[in-house]
């Protein structure tokens, strides 16, 4: 009977430690080559909304980021963010121009709160090894080093912004929106994106197997033409937008093929 409870307690623990412990959920979730299918299910529910943090920490990131009032950085913002995820979380606003764009805010100290938590991580993994052999072929210690890898990358907005102009062009006349940059109010810990209005892939009901076939077609030609493919394809980042196309979102995580190993 235990046992049978343990993925969702499980999947509760990471909810209440939040931080890289929603996110390493988060990323076995879509990997039940590596763990064992029922705790995968249990971890999907990780994708959905992480409690937000307060407007006021988001103001005062903002303002520190560039230096000036809030309200001489964005023309309208939305107190309440429409989206919520361990690293960060996105709000509406409106440029100078008129713009509607989204803005993601980064969660106050939280590479220092990451790096505490990855060390933990390595901690547990090597305790389960030790003390329950059996475990050992899941290779976790393994696992929190790659996930340690790109969670570092995930922490810097500038990065994130460089790999969505990289996919912009690349993807630009295929079917496929991805988000325009808006530079002059993106920085390190804030990224101002075209907002794109749209419902997850997930909560999609006609036209699947159109979809499907798409962004199959989207990954072969990201891995095997550009060599750069969008590397966090969970149903959160996939959208449907509101004249039934596709959109990708979050670009912090992304992985490169080599020519070479493209040609083989």
């Amino acid at each position: 009977k235990n046992k049978s409870e343990f993925p969702r307690r499980l999947r509760l623990a990471m909810e209440n430690l939040s931080g890289a412990f929603v996110k390493l959920g988060q990323l076995l979730s879509l990997r039940a080559d590596l763990i064992p299918r029922e705790y995968a299910d249990e971890f999907s529910k990780l994708q959905d909304e992480v409690k937000p943090f307060k407007f006021e920490k988001v103001k005062e990131i903002i303002e520190s980021e560039f230096h000036k009032p809030l309200s001489d950085v964005f023309v309208k913002f939305d107190q309440n963010p429409i989206a919520a995820a361990s690293v960060g979380q996105v709000h509406k606003a409106m440029l100078n121009n008129g713009k509607i764009v989204a803005v993601k805010v980064q969660r106050p100290n939280i590479d220092k709160i990451f790096e505490t938590d990855i060390l933990l991580l390595y901690h547990l993994a090597s305790l389960l090894e030790k003390h329950y052999p059996e475990l050992k072929e899941y290779n976790f210690v393994q696992i929190i080093k790659e996930f340690e890898e790109y969670t570092k990358n995930e922490l810097d907005y500038m990065a994130e912004a460089r790999n969505i102009d990289i996919f912009y062009n690349n993807l630009k006349n295929d079917n496929i929106k991805i988000p325009k940059v808006y530079w002059d109010h993106t920085s390190k810990r804030v990224l101002t994106m075209e907002f794109i209005n749209g419902i997850k892939i997930t909560e999609v009901k006609l036209n699947r197997p159109r979809y499907v076939k798409q962004i199959v077609e989207s990954y072969l030609k990201q891995t095997m033409e550009y060599g750069t493919f969008h590397a966090d394809p969970h149903p959160g980042n996939i959208f449907v937008t509101e004249n039934q196309g596709l959109a990708l979102l979050d670009f912090g995580i992304v992985g490169h093929i080599s020519s070479e190993l493209r040609e083989k």
